[in-house]
């Protein structure tokens, strides 16, 4: 049903990103390298330990700290790994920090690992005779945990080619897993909350089920913002999220659809891309169904016109998972209509009063009504424009400097002429009071290299290139809104304003098409270029065939062997082949004669292109030329035009630019852009390219050295050599580059020294020599006087600074991260216009000088894992600093007393420092809000005056041995998460806790604590409360006292709990709850995920009903619990695994989404009534529960079997029509494989010792074999394992999108088998059986019982078998751990 409604509108950030394990001897080359290279590619900052030296028994204490200050850590798992003590250190500290693992299992197998055995067994026995047990046993846990997670696998054998696609798949997925980054709105717009507000009241985010929501409107109304700001506001609570923009234009391009399909599937899930290859738009299809059935999405689709866009990117609304939602934005109300969206909402134009508001924001740069002047003229104007947001601000900001009535007056003019909410004539008054100059720049930008997603500085480059005041018309274009910049320094253009631009163009061909000035169509190109039909009005032709058809070997390879596949008959393949590569070959290449009528062709884009013939054919004219992909090694000598002024050969195999018999050199060249040009050996002399302005020569890999020409270049602002990595040297004669603005060196691995004379470089402001091999800092370095930003991270020979840096009197930045600084010198305090100092993992680093006291202007200071024992005192007289991090600073025992001085400071982290005591002056710090002190384990109290710090949001004492809090911990007003997790002495809170009225977060997992003070009912903001007992982990731990005889008394919840309306989240295991919940749980309306597992009550309350939007609820190991009471509607969820007295559940039939039910081991519940109604269940866990088996099997319906995916129950039979352990298909010819069903009857023998704590089964494999060979494999994860020996039978259902079936689609042999060895060897596999779904074979959805049973589908029989079938048997003599009364 659509529902149609109307609107008138009205963290510290850590140091890295990830931590890189590895043992180096094993991967360090192969693997590590070319995965660092690819992160740092990526903009991922990567913490590699890269010393390779044999290493002492204990950690070095930077790499512990690095792990701390990392997002996320990707673990190499190597046959060696477990030799190194370190790396296992490292190993059990990732695994506790409880953030990101991502493995990589090279040369290993999963299960060696999660084992210890295999090539770790030997390296774990000399352990545990060399090393404190408690240590081993906590590595191998570590890797037990490392070993259940789903990683790459790979080894030595494995190809270069499919090596570097799994890094390409593993550098995405991380890159996914850190994004959080919301999309950017304007910074001014009006009426957005309110709309906003609406829409979210409108998606009911707690309720679950799928729904689809549509925006529409006329194009420039604001749906692209409203859609942006409503993801901004969605994003924290989907983990799996999407934002598709300009689904219309995109979809338009070559393969636009599967380009958009695969941006989807990055986005939702990147590490899925191991399984989905989307080759066309029906693959990408499956693969959205898969990943939209498994994991709540949200998705927005911004632009949409066509239906089939929807069918492509969206699919059916029965694929989605609970509580997902999907919106999408178009122009065409009709579109939403036919596709049975559940919400319609109509963006309307603005309101006279909003319209003016906006109007008077950019016509007058003011939020309010215009002087009375302009007020009639601009309400006209307003009320002309109709509303519309894109025409306001364009047309508000072309009257901003007309300061004159009679100029307003000749305008309004203008608009009255134009038809009413003629969106593009609105926008083209502000086009026509440009300059002729203006005009072509905006032109260029509209219809050319907006397409290319330039950033600014690109397009300055170009324009400027032209002859053009560049800057001063990018500027102009800003201020009329007729291009925005995007936070990532990108050129936007509306696709309005766009629009009207390409139109004005084409307009010019309207009567003759010769007189058209710029293309950006690929077959009017083509059709321009084949039919020689370019004239002397042709400006600019962009033109990029992206490289899909420029082939490689492997690639040619690849091709053949689809096309031999997919053909019945070729009787010359090699042949055939060529001819196919010829005909690709044909239609990209070009003769240059075709280019030769175009005498003004200004911009040139002929990415990947092929061109044959003399290049004097090239037009003279043209000033920009982009030929990424060109083939050629050298260029050929008539090439080089004298007006070149920017050129792009960037990913180019040129090995050379000119030969010796070259005679042109491009004289008036601004621009040379010759980055990831791996082949390029050598620069030649560019010292006839006086007006070089900008070198990029980023990645070239093959460049030992550069041209000593290069350090005369007197116009050079911009030299990048950014990871040249064999660069061995610079030109010792640098003193030519006097205007010299930008130096980039990073990652210039074998460079070991910079020019001496470098100090003639007067106009470098930034010099990045991070990640060289430099031992040292030219002296002449303190004449650079403008130099403002100096960074040397990882410079692991640089020891020293030269006593002279106190003379960079303009220098901002100064970072030496990593580095093997030794000392600061004293100057460093000269550095008056200093605003950050970082020093982090300065392991060499003992002290700080005084004279940092001096640092008028420090923002923020980052001294972390250094090894300095304490902050100067002078650290006080720091009255602009906000950041201040010590974190992992081992050696720091405590705080000077002059910080009461940094009132400033808004971040203080002291993570792992050995600071016992906090002096009274902290509480100075007033506007401090975020205070980190984890893993301090000296830290025993905290002190009164922490009341004082007024402004604090975030206080996190976690794994600290901290034993109270004080009193005045309830004047922290403003406080909204507190962490104090692991704080294993606390034993108590304070009473004034119940003041902190933000409190929205509070975790206190296991602590000491074994009552709530009466106040706490009174966290009226309290939002997330986790609270869980861990008694296991610490039993064994002297550390940690035993648990007194008072906490085995039974807890009671304060009288006062239920008043926490605003609670979304309660974990509160093994408390001791005992007796019987309160009734008045149901005030707790707030409640999405429940989990009281181990604890001692016996009942829950029937009000318990009343949590309307509760989605999981946990019961684990409740022993004393025996009945169920009806539970909400909203349940997603049920796990009361282990309630061994549990006997009664009642009417499950409203549990219209419950998706998981889990009542492993609770042998005494006789029915689960309703069953058969439950639709959405996809998972159920029914062993050792064998009361209730006959019941549950006549309620098993079609309906529910047909959805189930996994089922365990006691038995011992399945369908005699299964196939027996092995399955051999061939592709039928109009019936597609749509499923697979796969039964196992197992038992499990507990007399047989079991040291593996894992939840499921593992050890029971589905493999696929083609012509003999193993082609895909996956373990059967079974769940639901009983306490008992007795036989039980776990059904799993493979769907349409799962690999198992994608790899038996073609046809090939399935089989069950087990592993060898087994991970659990109290496994006995009796009997299994699989069965094959064909299209038609499972879709019927009515009655059938008069239908023969031949025909009946798959869901039919299964009911029918487990409904007549009574699977009993007697349980076996002496079996383990059976039930009893």
């Amino acid at each position: 049903m659509c529902t149609e409604i109307s609107s008138t509108p009205g963290a510290f950030r850590l140091r890295w990103d990830v931590f890189l394990s590895f043992r180096g001897p094993d991967t360090r080359h192969s693997f590590i390298a070319p995965l660092y290279d690819e992160l740092q590619l990526r903009g991922v900052r990567v913490f590699r330990d890269d010393d390779g030296l044999e290493r002492g028994d204990e950690i070095a204490p930077t790499l512990l700290e690095a792990i701390d200050d990392s997002a996320a850590s990707i673990v190499v798992l190597s046959p060696n790994y477990a030799g190194s003590r370190w790396c296992l250190e490292e190993l059990a500290k990732i695994c506790d920090s409880d953030k990101l693992i991502l493995p990589v299992f090279y040369g290993v197998d999963p299960r060696d690992v999660r084992k210890q055995i295999g090539p770790f067994e030997e390296a774990f026995r000399i352990k545990e005779k060399k090393v404190d047990a408690v240590k081993v046993l906590r590595w191998r846990e570590a890797m037990t945990r490392v070993g259940n997670r789903a990683g790459l696998l790979l080894d030595d054998q494995t190809s270069a080619e499919r090596r570097a696609t799994l890094i390409r798949e593993l550098v995405t997925r991380v890159l996914r897993e850190l994004s959080n980054t919301p999309l950017g709105v304007a910074p001014f717009t009006v009426g957005l909350d309110r709309r906003v507000q609406e829409l979210l009241n409108s998606l009911e985010l707690k309720s679950n089920g799928f729904k689809l929501f549509g925006l529409y409107g006329m194009g420039g109304v604001g749906k692209t913002t409203l859609a942006k700001t409503l993801y901004n506001n969605l994003v924290a609570n989907f983990e799996h999220r999407t934002f598709i923009a300009n689904v219309r234009e995109a979809s338009s391009k070559d393969n636009g659809l599967v380009s958009l399909q695969k941006r989807i599937i990055g986005d939702l899930k990147p590490d899925s891309s191991n399984s989905i290859q989307i080759n066309n738009i029906n693959s990408g299809i499956a693969a959205i169904k898969r990943l939209v059935a498994e994991n709540r999405v949200l998705i927005v689709l911004d632009d949409v016109d066509d239906t089939e866009q929807l069918h492509s990117l969206f699919g059916k609304k029965e694929w989605f998972y609970e509580g997902s939602r999907v919106i999408v934005t178009t122009r065409d109300r009709k579109l939403l209509l036919d596709n049975n969206v559940d919400l319609v909402y109509e963006v309307k134009e603005l309101s006279s009063t909003e319209s003016l508001q906006l109007f008077s924001n950019h016509a007058f740069k003011r939020k309010h009504p215009p002087t009375q002047e302009f007020l009639g003229l601009s309400e006209q104007i307003v009320k002309l424009t109709g509303g519309l947001p894109l025409a306001l601000e364009v047309f508000g900001s072309f009257l901003f400097d007309k300061r004159r009535v009679e100029e307003w007056v000749d305008e309004l003019e203008k608009l009255k002429r134009i038809q009413h909410k003629n969106l593009q004539d609105v926008l083209k008054i502000s086009y026509d009071g440009l300059d002729e100059e203006e005009k072509t720049v905006f032109l260029d930008i509209a219809c050319l290299l907006v397409q290319m997603e330039m950033k600014r500085d690109e397009v300055v480059d170009v324009e400027r290139g032209c002859g053009f005041s560049a800057e001063v018309a990018i500027t102009v274009l800003t201020l009329r809104c007729l291009i925005k910049i995007g936070e990532d320094n990108t050129v936007i253009v509306h696709d309005q304003i766009k629009g009207m631009g390409r139109q004005i163009v084409e307009d010019e061909g309207r009567v003759d098409g010769g007189m058209r000035s710029r293309f950006w169509k690929r077959d009017e190109i083509l059709n321009v270029l084949r039919g020689n039909k370019g004239t002397r009005f042709t400006q600019g032709i962009t033109l990029d065939f992206q490289g899909k058809y420029i082939l490689n070997d492997a690639e040619a390879e690849t091709i053949l062997r689809h096309k031999l596949q997919c053909t019945s008959i070729i009787t010359n393949p090699s042949a055939f082949f060529k001819s196919i590569l010829a005909k690709k070959e044909k239609g990209l290449t070009f003769q240059t004669k075709a280019f030769k009528s175009m005498v003004n062709l200004r911009l040139l884009e002929i990415n990947n292109l092929r061109m044959e013939g003399k290049f004097q054919f090239l037009p003279s004219e043209i000033k920009w030329l982009q030929w990424q992909g060109c083939s050629f090694k050298t260029l050929p000598s008539d090439f080089w035009s004298q007006k070149f002024t920017v050129l792009d050969l960037s990913h180019s195999n040129i090995e050379s630019l000119w030969g010796l018999r070259t005679k042109k050199v491009p004289e008036n060249l601004k621009v040379l852009n010759l980055s990831l040009c791996r082949n390029l050996t050598s620069i030649p002399d560019l010292s006839s390219c006086a007006s070089l302005d900008k070198l990029v020569l980023e990645r070239c890999t093959s460049l030992t050295s550069i041209h000593e020409s290069i350090g005369s270049l007197s116009a050079l602002h911009d030299l990048n050599l950014s990871y040249c990595s064999n660069l061995k040297e610079l030109p010792y004669d640098v003193s030519g580059l006097k205007n010299l603005e930008n130096m980039l060196l990073t990652g210039c691995a074998k460079l070991k020294a910079l020019p001496s004379n470098m100090g003639h470089m007067k106009s470098l402001r930034k010099l990045l020599a991070d990640n060289t091999a430099i031992a040292e800092i030219p002296e002449s370095i303190f004449s650079l006087e403008r130099l403002e930003m100096l960074v040397l991270d990882g410079c692991q020979n640089l020891k020293r600074l030269p006593k002279c840096i106190g003379n960079l009197t303009s220098l901002q930045v100064l970072s030496l991260d990593q580095s093997a600084l030794e000392e600061l010198p004293n100057s460093v305090g000269s550095l008056a216009s200093l605003e950050i100092l970082s020093l982090r993992w300065c392991q060499s680093l003992t002290a700080i000088p005084e004279t940092i006291g001096n640092l008028i202007s420090l923002t923020r200071l980052s001294v972390n894992c250094s090894e300095i024992k304490e902050l100067p005192s002078s650290i006080g007289s720091l009255s602009s600093l906000k950041e201040l991090s010590a974190g992992q600073c081992k050696l720091l025992g405590q705080l000077p007393d002059t910080i009461n001085g940094l009132a400033s400071v808004v971040e203080l982290q002291l993570d792992g420092t050995a600071i016992a005591n906090l002096p009274d002056q902290i509480g100075a710090m007033i506007i401090l809000r975020k205070f980190e002190m984890r893993n301090c384990i000296n830290l025993k109290s905290l002190p009164e005056s922490i009341g004082r710090l007024a402004a604090l949001s975030t206080l996190d004492i976690s794994d600290s041995t901290i034993e109270e809090l004080p009193e005045s911990i309830g004047l922290l007003e403003n406080l909204v998460t507190l962490n104090m997790n692991k704080c294993r002495m606390l034993k108590e809170l304070p009473t004034s806790i119940g003041k902190l009225k933000e409190l929205h977060h509070l975790m206190m997992e296991e602590t000491a604590l074994t009552k709530l003070p009466e106040t706490f009912g009174l966290l009226s903001s309290l939002m997330t409360l986790e609270m869980a007992k861990r008694p296991h982990l610490v039993a064994n731990d002297d550390r940690f006292p035993a648990e007194e005889e008072s906490a085995h008394h039974s807890f009671q919840l304060p009288t006062n709990f239920c008043d926490l309306i605003l609670l979304n989240v309660l974990d509160a295991r093994a408390w001791r709850i005992s007796g019987e919940i309160p009734n008045d749980f149901e005030k707790l309306s707030s409640l999405e995920k429940l989990d009281l597992s181990q604890n001692n009550f016996h009942s829950l309350p029937c009000s318990l009903k009343g949590l309307s939007i509760l989605k999981r609820l946990y019961l684990r190991d409740c022993i004393e619990l025996r009945s169920l009471p009806s539970l909400p509607s909203s349940l997603i969820e049920l796990n009361a695994e282990n309630c061994t007295l549990l006997e009664n559940v009642s009417e499950v039939t409203d549990l219209e989404c419950l998706q998981e039910l889990d009542l492993t081991n609770c042998a005494k519940v006789v029915d689960i009534p309703g069953l058969e109604s439950l639709k959405s269940l996809r998972r159920m866990y029914l062993g050792g529960c064998i009361a209730c088996s006959s019941q549950v099997r006549k309620r098993l319906s079609k309906v529910a079997l047909r959805n189930i995916r996994n089922l365990s129950m006691p038995g011992t039979k399945f369908p005699e029509w299964f196939s027996r352990q092995t399955v051999n298909f061939t592709k039928r010819k109009n019936r597609e494989l749509k499923g697979i069903v796969i039964c196992i009857v197992l038992s499990i023998n507990h007399s047989i010792p079991n040291n593996d704590m894992m939840p499921g089964i593992v050890d029971v494999v589905a493999t696929v074999l083609k012509s003999g060979k193993q082609v895909y494999s996956t373990s059967v994860y079974l769940r639901g394992v009983p306490k008992t020996n007795q036989e039980h039978m776990h059904m799993c259902r493979f769907v349409d999108f799962h690999p198992l079936v994608h790899f038996m689609r073609d046809g090939g042999t399935l089989s069950v088998t087990t592993r060898n060895p087994l991970v659990d060897k109290r496994l006995e596999l009796k009997d299994s059986g699989i069965h094959l779904i064909l299209e038609g074979d499972d879709d019927y959805g009515g009655d059938e019982s008069s239908v023969e049973p031949s025909l009946k589908s798959v869901s039919e029989k299964m009911a029918e078998f487990f409904n007549s079938v009574e699977d009993a048997y007697d349980p076996e003599p002496g079996g383990a751990n059976e039930s009893e009364d």
